[in-house]
């Protein structure tokens, strides 16, 4: 039994030892998983924090949600902080959506905040293989225009997902979308359309892709196989429906999704004008290769918008600025966006009248052509006529106006109404005479003296600076009531004007005249007839009729 027992244990100990001999730390760095390699550069280079960016920003590709129980105050609040505290001055949202949950979208994001938030409509593809399917989204579509969207969103789900009862895809450039392609162009409405995606995700899913850590964590944004086009196809289908339709204007999200291939992308640039491209969550791809990346920003200065697909967060938009704005070298832009691939970028340290492009001038320019059907000039010459000295009346009926015509400034879009507004100006040699007419759902107005702060109610502007190498200009505020607010410059004039008087015409157009003796006693300049007023720009005569 002794003997037993002692075979016994030195077995144990032979195997255990055997066991320690033989076996790997627990810690060996050969069995190192490639998702838990994090190496850190030994580079000792500039690391530069742009808090906020050379010019105000429009980020033109954002998600927030759509709805009233997902946008509650708190949270467009907090978006609004994080905008604030990164110089956005506008976020465009994709997420608006169709019917009763476009309209609470607007009312939490466009009309609570207007200038703050751009909402975009979708379409609802359920029923794709009813005949008259196209027909019927291009008739919301049209609704959602009317109610206050600002453009329409295509996620990669066309030409990816959406299929017909048969099994196979709805392609991209499907006819049966042509009515709302057209009903974009007719309302002069861009879309931002989301084509295909990485072009690693096209690929198998071997030792060889680029983006394997993606792709193991998020297995279902691989579209390698037989069930799916391949990464040109789908391109080319999208880029067949840009050709098509060349009144309407498409913003091809990421990059036009193939910033891997940044010469295709100038070739498409070159033969689509109707064609943009935005930048979001693609600074991984451009960032390395930019030398590249910045001759093509350069050339290709007026075609590209700022955008992040990132949901309004400081340090986010942070390092896209920092990207775009600095000649940082080799650093790590996940916090832009999310890991796309495991190299470090570089920055374009791109020229301020670019930025200024890239920020915000280029979407200005295509969400401002969307209320006139067309691009502005910035400036033109609007001509007076003359003459003889008339009593006004706020009505608008006096036989002299019909010597003028309606010069109309912007339209605006709330709750689905169009508001109005529009001028005639005359001058006599005694005076300048100004007709104003504007449309709006409310009037506000309960102060009942002059030289109040009548623009904080609803009131009528207009404003006199002849010659712009002075900082001094004239403003004249008449408010519903019939009270006045003429001030010089910034300072408000002392003691009841005598030398502008105008009349509110309750809820009819007014009617203003204002006298040159009045201006030429304050020095403020001397008006001679025949003298015509320059129209500045768009943007002036929007601040008259706000």
């Amino acid at each position: 039994m002794k003997i037993r027992v002692l075979v016994m244990l030195i077995l144990t100990v032979v195997v255990c030892f055997g066991s320690w001999v033989f076996a790997q730390p627990a810690d060996d760095i050969r069995e190192l998983k490639l998702r838990d390699w994090e190496p850190r550069s030994m580079l000792k280079t500039k690391q530069s924090v742009v808090e906020r960016p050379a010019y105000a920003v429009i980020d033109v590709h954002n998600h927030l949600g759509g709805g009233k129980d997902n946008l509650k105050p708190e949270r467009v609040k907090h978006y609004l902080g994080e905008m604030d505290a990164a110089g956005v001055r506008t976020v465009v949202n994709l997420d608006g959506g169709w019917g009763p949950r476009l309209k609470e979208t607007l009312s939490a994001l466009d009309e609570a905040y207007p200038g703050r938030f751009l909402t975009f409509a979708l379409l609802d593809f359920d029923g794709i293989d009813d005949e008259n399917w196209g027909q019927r989204e291009a008739k919301r579509l049209e609704e959602s225009f009317q109610a206050g969207t600002k453009g329409l969103k295509f996620h990669k789900t066309l030409g990816l997902s959406y299929r017909y009862r048969s099994g196979e895809l709805m392609p991209v450039d499907d006819p049966k979308l042509d009515p709302v392609w057209e009903m974009c162009a007719k309302h002069n409405r861009p879309v931002m359309i989301h084509s295909a995606d990485p072009a690693a995700f096209f690929t198998p899913l071997d030792r060889f892709n680029e983006r394997w850590h993606e792709l193991n964590e998020h297995p279902n944004w691989l579209f390698h196989g037989e069930r799916f086009p391949s990464h040109d196809e789908i391109l080319m289908q999208r880029n067949r429906v840009i050709a098509r339709h060349p009144k309407t204007t498409f913003i091809c999200a990421h990059f036009a999704n193939n910033p891997e291939d940044l010469v295709a992308v100038g070739r498409w640039l070159d033969i689509y004008p109707n064609m943009y491209v935005d930048v979001d969550a693609r600074i991984s791809e451009l960032g390395r290769q930019p030398y590249t990346a910045r001759k093509f920003f350069l050339k290709y200065q007026d075609r590209i918008m700022f955008g992040t697909d990132t949901a309004p967060n400081r340090d986010a938009y942070r390092m896209y600025y920092r990207f775009l704005e600095t000649d940082d070298e080799y650093f790590d832009c996940a916090s832009g966006h999310h890991r796309q691939g495991f190299w470090m970028i570089y920055g374009l340290f791109l020229p301020e009248d670019v930025l200024k492009k890239i920020y915000h001038k280029n979407a200005e320019r295509i969400f401002f052509a969307q209320q006139t059907g067309r691009e502005e000039p910035s400036s033109r010459v609007l001509r007076i006529r003359q003459t003889e000295d008339f009593t006004i009346n706020g009505r608008g009926d006096a036989s002299a106006w019909k010597k003028a015509a309606w010069e109309p400034l912007h339209l605006r879009v709330t709750d689905g109404h169009q508001y109005r507004t529009r001028v005639k100006m005359l001058y006599s040699q005694t005076g300048l005479y100004i007709l104003m007419e504007a449309e709006d759902r409310t009037i506000t107005a309960t102060m009942k003296e002059d030289f109040l702060d009548l623009w904080n109610e609803d009131v009528f502007e207009f404003f006199l600076w002849p010659d712009e190498r002075y900082p001094v200009y004239f403003e004249y505020e008449i408010s519903p009531l019939g009270y006045e607010l003429p001030r010089l410059a910034a300072m408000a004039l002392r003691g009841r004007t005598q030398d502008a008087k105008g009349h509110y015409g309750r809820g009819r157009p007014e009617a203003v005249r204002c006298p040159h003796k009045g201006l030429e006693s304050r020095g403020f300049c001397s008006v001679r007839p025949a003298q015509t007023l320059a129209k500045r720009s768009p943007a002036a005569w929007n601040a008259v009729a706000s």
